[in-house]
């Protein structure tokens, strides 16, 4: 409630909402990333960082979670979701 806004009524709710449509824009973005990693674009800023002198493995670490995000959401859109993962 608000300290501002007088109300003799105290309200809740419930909201039940499918996000399942965030898997495309997980997708899009590991495919952008895809095209940007097979041309080591925009890479040259990081390679002065000690943690990527060597390596990107952090970034490829990170592609790979995001991957199994998109999974995890494909995989609730099927009826065998509660045997997903095991």
């Amino acid at each position: 409630s608000s300290p501002y806004v007088e109300s003799r009524h105290k309200v809740s709710g419930f909201t039940l909402a499918n996000h399942t449509s965030m898997a495309q824009l997980f997708e899009r973005l590991l495919k952008q990333y895809d095209k940007i990693r097979k041309r080591n674009a925009f890479l040259e800023n990081y390679r002065q960082e000690p943690m990527f002198q060597d390596n990107f493995d952090e970034f490829d670490d990170s592609r790979e979670t995001v991957q199994s995000l998109v999974d995890e959401y494909k995989a609730c859109e099927r009826p065998d979701y509660v045997d997903f993962g095991i």
